[in-house]
């Protein structure tokens, strides 16, 4: 069942870097991506490319220059991870094989019925949970 919830690296630092400009408290300012990238201990090209396009679906926006950076398009009560997720085209919901590995004939898994109810089950959580919420579970962001 790993497989099926197994989240993008994409979808990860998708996740991680709008709820790390979430927590700031000057929603209006601007987040420079190596200042994102260092907070969270990751590659600072690879994070750009991934606001570029949360930036795209309009979750971010963005400015060039020497005080450019990304901030929320929305408001963090209005944003939920299912949006996230989706914006950052994660595979991590539905069309995944239980197993980890497809093996059987298209249309003939025995587990069809029960990965559907798993994606159900789990976009329903996701749709209803705010990045606003998911911050204020998140420890570490409450202290940026």
């Amino acid at each position: 069942m790993s497989a099926l919830l197994k989240i993008s690296e994409a979808a990860n630092l998708a996740i991680h870097a709008m709820a790390l400009i979430a927590s700031y408290e000057d929603l209006r300012e601007f987040h420079p991506v190596r200042e994102l990238a260092g907070v969270l201990g990751v590659s600072a090209s690879h994070l750009a490319k991934v606001l570029q396009g949360l930036a795209r679906e309009g979750l971010l926006e963005s400015v060039r220059g020497a005080r450019g950076g990304y901030r929320l398009a929305r408001r963090a009560t209005e944003i939920t991870l299912l949006e996230i997720l989706e914006a950052a085209h994660s595979r991590a919901l539905g069309g995944m094989c239980l197993l980890g590995q497809p093996v059987c004939s298209p249309g003939d898994c025995v587990f069809s019925e029960l990965s559907k109810n798993i994606e159900s089950l789990l976009r329903g959580a996701l749709g209803c949970m705010s990045l606003d919420e998911f911050v204020s579970r998140q420890s570490p962001f409450q202290e940026v």
